[in-house]
């Protein structure tokens, strides 16, 4: 059987329970022997992260640690920015040749998806599975089925627990000394004490 690999990436600017969370039902429902987790270099999408990418992997690599499913990658930041969705499915697809590859996003990510590079190749190298997010309705919008054709077919959708946390809220609360504790995992948490990351005491 060939191994059936997730693909879970983000900024993970901190990442917390939600994160792992996703990775655990995801999993579950698709039967994944494992679920990679990728720190993002520089998206061109997206502002460049509040703390150093170091940081960031540190603390995927805390939150992953002691649970077999997970792995962080580094193929992401390891290689010149900007990061490209279709070049990190193509190199993850290389190092673990004969794997079946679930890109995991959440729905919000899919609206966006027509403006990343090459949807089509994105999509015919992984499935992709689009995770619901509170305030967000689960469907594929027409422009990505309309683009996409039977490629569409490749994209599941799967209903979360609505488990609203985010990293901007998470970083909000840091600064403002508010409780964040049974938000993200506690090693990680205490990572961001010791270094001071976004302004934490």
């Amino acid at each position: 059987m060939p191994l059936r690999l997730g693909i879970l990436g983000g900024s993970f600017n901190p990442i917390h329970h939600a994160h792992l969370f996703t990775a655990e039902v995801v999993a579950a429902a698709y039967r994944l022997d494992r679920v990679l987790l990728v720190p993002a270099g520089q998206s061109p999408l997206k502002r460049r992260a509040t703390v150093p990418v170091e940081d960031r992997v540190a603390m995927a690599r805390l939150a992953a640690d002691g649970n077999s499913l997970l792995k962080v990658s580094t193929i992401d930041v390891d290689r010149p920015p900007p990061s490209y969705t279709v070049d990190t499915l193509r190199l993850i697809g290389e190092q673990y040749p004969g794997a079946e590859l679930f890109l995991i996003l959440g729905i919000d990510a899919l609206a966006d998806l027509l403006e990343w590079r090459d949807p089509e190749g994105l999509i015919d190298q992984a499935r992709i599975v689009v995770v619901s997010r509170p305030g967000f309705e689960l469907a594929v919008p027409d422009d990505v089925r309309a683009r996409l054709g039977k490629r569409v077919e490749r994209i599941m959708l799967r209903p979360m627990p609505p488990l609203d946390i985010s990293s901007t809220e998470l970083r909000r609360r840091l600064l403002k000394g508010e409780p964040v504790r049974y938000l993200l995992p506690e090693p990680v948490e205490r990572y961001i004490r010791a270094r001071g990351l976004y302004g934490a005491a």
